[in-house]
């Protein structure tokens, strides 16, 4: 298209995910690991390697075959036959080949083939794109750097939350919400001081994409721009709240954290399809736009099987657990059959861990943890909970009652079944002489016919089921020597971790002890909870959470660029009952959240990422934003909530959130995804890269769904019959704003020109061609 092209490169719009344009460093977009990756490698790879790799293949020694395991650059180098691992493809990596034992001449450790188990670990790392931290040998495993529970426990995470007054400022007429004390404050140390605020126009975009993930209207935006009174900005944030849609846009932010997808795998790599795991996305949806408090919203999915009067919001809720993997095993006996279900455990434990607390509680499973005061039976002693907690589908109507009722007629009447086929079977069996037997046997399975119809009569209608969990027993369990549960040491019991609930936690004792686990991690003397879910709202304001690492509050991870403002946050959490509808008012009313994006090069030079929030940070949006904004402005977009997902959500007009989820990419929809940054399921997910690849701007140019899009987007501008006055609607549809003269100026000069000349570029006219570019413009894709 080369007359779109050369608009393009003529300045107006520049279609690129680079954020140069408001003044970041280049570096930012540099790939690195997320804290996922880095979890997942630390818990399960590096142990793994250093277990059974490294004895032979490291750089402490001359490598077998010139390969070396204990770096990046190693197995990216590889050895004699060439790179060991292929990012993202299993079946091309040598060093899955080898481990499988398909070639004798490959086939590696010597000692022994590894366990169905550390397999899939392996697979599972390389499929994710073989994510390693090691820039050098590491020489085994990392430094401690805290060591026991009395030191730990001095660690900023762990410390209650901090009490202390609002700081001082030197001016105080900047302060319009008790937050910006601790942000004045900071910069004022510095001698720095926060750019202009926002625009209104430029504002109301962010507000809206912020809480509902979709643009403005025209009607609102004019609304906003004409309201004088004291309490507009509180007006527009109440109305987003108060919006269905807020529930879907920040449902998705937290299933992210759940690890959510309508699909479990396991070690043979064979996909399970879960038709109504939905139902959970959908729950989620239903209690984030009623506000339910987000210590009951923690409580429900724990454990809302034994709250009472739930009923099948309850069993719904666990889906947070139950749409994990499930692992299992090829062999069949009975230590690979134990070796999985510790797999899936740990699943639970690290979404658990680090979703919510903040901790990477799974680096603990094979030894006391390197670096935070969580040992190996502070992990088993959560092991112990999932032990006695099963995956289950679990039919639901109105009442658990009538659930148990239909599962027991259910069962009777598959039991008639079976007398049925053997009393067919009998007389099958039975020669031709034998007539009275025969005729004997026939009355027999009449009468067994008559009973399971009238059986069947009586049976109510399949009632809806959902995937959850259920209780299992109540049992102890022995810490795993190694992480092995073959090999058990002693018994530890059910209890919460002893950093926070003391050196002498109360065991659990009910059930599976899921309830008692959520009532510690919600009790309020519990620092941790408040914290994490505050630190994690706040990013998806700014782009970063003043924790940089979500997921990860203990010594490995980032400390708070804040710290007072951070505990003052969550201390007005809990005060204000664990509403996260209040907590938006709180942070998206403040002068901090209404600064403008505007670059100061004197403030950049003293803080160039901006961690002392001296501007909005600019972020690119997501691809759910991204995709249901193109879908709006081109005014297609059908906003039904809720249900089971569509087929193809490149096909599809319904949000993006509506997309199937898979944890392998093998449908389009995954493909388009996992191109704009979209996590892998497989896990806890705490922030989305931003990556700037090339396959992008091939998308945003070529591909058949932009093209749609710019076709529809015409086809709404089309009602106006001036140039200028569409101009001015496209630009106010989708940017938000009013065009510039020199903009109008430069689009009338290019449709003016495309039209004289009368020929189509790639089956567009002008005015297609120019709604595309828009569309893929840098400031469409962009949030200031």
């Amino acid at each position: 298209m080369k007359t779109v092209v050369s608009l393009i490169v003529s300045g107006l719009f520049i279609a690129s995910f680079t954020l140069q344009a408001w003044g970041l460093a280049p570096s930012q977009a540099a790939v690195k690991l997320t804290p996922s990756e880095q979890s997942f490698f630390e818990s399960k790879i590096r142990p793994l390697l250093i277990k059974h790799c490294q004895s032979c293949h490291s750089s402490e020694k001359t490598p077998m075959g010139g390969l070396q395991l204990d770096s990046r650059k190693g197995w990216m180098t590889g050895g004699s036959r060439g790179s060991a691992i292929v990012p993202g493809q299993p079946e091309q990596s040598l060093l899955i080949q080898a481990i499988r034992y398909q070639d004798p001449e490959l086939a590696m450790p010597p000692q022994g083939i590894l366990s169905p188990q550390e397999i899939e670990a392996l697979e599972q790392w390389v499929l994710l794109g073989a994510p390693d931290p090691r820039a050098e040998p590491s020489g085994g495993t990392p430094k401690v750097t805290i060591v026991n529970l009395e030191k730990g426990r001095r660690f900023w995470s762990f410390q209650p939350l901090d009490t202390r007054p609002l700081p001082a400022v030197k001016d105080s007429s900047w302060i319009s919400s008790p937050l910006d004390y601790f942000v004045l404050s900071r910069l004022e140390e510095k001698e720095m001081k926060p750019v202009r605020p926002a625009d209104r126009r430029t504002w109301i975009r962010r507000a809206t994409f912020d809480l509902i993930g979709l643009p403005p209207t025209l009607a609102e935006v004019k609304a906003f721009l004409e309201d004088d009174a004291p309490n507009a900005y509180e007006k527009v944030v109440d109305r987003l709240l108060a919006s269905p849609h807020y529930g879907e846009r920040w449902a998705r932010h937290w299933l992210d954290v759940a690890r959510y997808a309508e699909e479990q795998r396991n070690s043979s790599n064979k996909g399970v399809i879960l038709p109504v795991a939905y139902k959970y996305r959908d729950w989620v949806i239903k209690a984030l736009n009623q506000d339910l408090p987000y210590d009951q919203f923690i409580l429900q999915q724990f454990a809302g099987d034994q709250i009472k009067d739930l009923g099948k919001d309850g069993q719904q809720a666990l889906g947070f657990f139950s749409l994990g993997p499930i692992y299992v095993t090829d062999g069949g006996d009975d230590k690979s059959r134990l070796r999985s279900r510790y797999e899936t455990i740990d699943d639970k434990i690290d979404t658990l861990s680090r979703g919510i607390l903040g901790l990477t509680v799974s680096c603990a499973r094979c030894h006391d943890h390197k670096f935070d005061p969580v040992s190996t039976k502070d992990y088993y002693s959560l092991a112990g909970v999932f032990y006695n907690s099963r995956y289950a589908e679990r039919h639901w109507v109105s009442s658990v009652e009538e659930s148990n009722r239909y599962e027991y007629m259910e069962a009777l009447v598959n039991e008639q079944k079976k007398c049925l086929d053997t009393a067919n079977t009998t007389k099958a069996f039975l020669g031709d002489e034998q007539v009275a037997e025969k005729e004997k046997q026939q009355k027999v399975i009449d009468q067994l016919t008559e009973t399971l119809e009238t059986m069947e009569k009586k049976l109510p209608p399949v009632p809806e089921y959902v995937h959850t969990l259920v209780e299992g027993g109540a049992e102890d369990i022995p810490v795993a020597v190694q992480g092995d549960p073959v090999q058990a040491g002693k018994k530890v019991p059910r209890q919460f971790l002893r950093v926070i609930a003391g050196d002498n936690p109360t065991p659990f004792s009910q059930g599976s002890g899921r309830l008692e686990l959520a009532q510690a991690i919600i009790d309020p003397a519990n620092p941790l909870t408040a914290r994490v879910i505050v630190n994690r709202i706040w990013q998806h304001h700014f782009g970063h959470g003043l924790v940089r690492t979500p997921s990860n509050f203990g010594a490995m991870g980032e400390r708070p660029s804040h710290p007072q403002l951070l505990d003052w946050l969550a201390r007005r959490f809990i005060q204000m009952d664990w509403s996260i509808k209040r907590l938006h008012r709180q942070i998206m009313l403040s002068s901090t959240y209404k600064l403008s994006s505007y670059f100061d090069q004197s403030n950049f030079e003293v803080d160039g990422e901006n961690r002392l929030l001296w501007r909005m940070n600019p972020r690119r949006m997501d691809v759910e934003a991204w995709r249901d904004s193109l879908l709006a402005v081109a005014g297609e977009q059908n906003l039904q909530m809720g249900g089971p997902p569509v087929k193809d959500i490149l096909d599809s007009n319904r949000r993006t959130l509506y997309a199937p989820i898979r944890r392998d990419s093998r449908f389009p929809s995954d493909k388009f995804l996992r191109l704009f940054d979209f996590p892998n399921a497989w896990l806890s997910s705490s922030q989305r890269t931003t990556s700037t690849v090339p396959q992008q701007q091939l998308f945003l140019l070529n591909s058949q769904f932009m093209v749609t899009r710019a076709k529809a987007f015409y086809q709404r501008l089309s009602v106006y019959d001036q140039q200028e006055e569409r101009i001015q609607q496209a630009f106010q549809l989708a940017l938000s704003r009013p065009p510039s003269p020199q903009e109008i100026a430069l689009a009338l000069e290019f449709l003016q020109k495309s039209q004289r000349n009368g020929k189509k570029e790639a089956g567009l006219n002008p005015w297609e061609q120019y709604t595309q570019v828009l569309l893929s413009s840098n400031e469409f894709l962009h949030i200031r």
